[in-house]
């Protein structure tokens, strides 16, 4: 090969060999290198964000109250009685705290007969004696369902002829509670006498959150949390 001929092959040589020579780089840049490094820092951060969960997203907030709690506090029924002293008196009754726990009581609450014999005077006068147990055992002890053998209390006898009365000696919640003296005292009571007249209230326990909350022995946080927003805690009296 002639001197001239070289001198006219070298510069595409030169020319070829570096495209070779860049394309086995490329290729083995592809075949090592980890895709993840050659993202960008908001690449990797988006990844691992979306694989964690963090306890500060999920946790509650402290002090929150319940959900029901706070439905019952924000009900229109709580608001309109939250500064009743009766219904305030009645809530701190230890007595009362006490019934609350128990369905034949909570149930007995809202229902009708009761709330009417409730504005009873003759009724009444039965728990101030103490009496309430001596009509349902007078009852149950009858071979019919009438009211005719109650006629050894003059009070009993006064409500001989009351439908109201006449169901709720057939009615096993009231029966259980008769002969409990905190029930009695309760009925005898003025605040339950004055509640028991008032829609709010056999409204309030009528509700599923109410009657929950007094099972529960949550009912007495109600008035101490009413009792804070309203300038300061009630304290129970036992």
């Amino acid at each position: 090969m002639s001197t001239t001929t070289v001198r006219r092959l070298r510069f595409p040589m030169l020319i070829g060999g570096g495209i070779i020579a860049a394309g086995v780089l490329v290729y083995f840049a592809n075949g090592h290198i980890n895709s993840q490094k050659t993202q960008g820092a908001i690449g990797q951060r988006d990844v691992y964000r979306d694989g964690e969960v963090k306890a500060a997203d999920v946790a509650a907030t402290p002090g929150a109250a319940p959900v029901a709690m706070k439905a019952i506090l924000e009900s229109k029924e709580f608001q309109s009685l939250a500064k009743n002293p009766a219904f305030s008196s009645l809530m701190n009754n230890g007595a009362f705290l006490n019934l609350a726990t128990n369905t034949n009581f909570v149930n007995l609450l809202s229902n009708s007969q009761f709330a009417s014999l409730m504005r009873n005077s003759a009724f009444i006068s039965l728990a101030q004696n103490n009496a309430l147990s001596l009509a349902a055992a007078t009852s149950q002890n009858s071979s019919q369902n009438s009211t005719a053998s109650l006629t050894q209390n003059s009070q009993i006898q006064a409500l001989a002829n009351n439908s109201a009365f006449t169901s709720l000696l057939h009615n096993s919640n009231f029966t259980s509670l008769a002969s409990n003296s905190a029930f009695n005292n309760l009925v005898a009571s003025n605040a339950l006498q004055s509640l028991m007249t008032n829609s709010a209230f056999t409204n309030l326990a009528s509700q599923s959150s109410f009657q929950n909350a007094m099972l529960s022995g949550s009912v007495a946080n109600l008035v101490l949390q009413a009792g804070e927003g309203s300038g300061g805690p009630a304290t129970p009296h036992h």
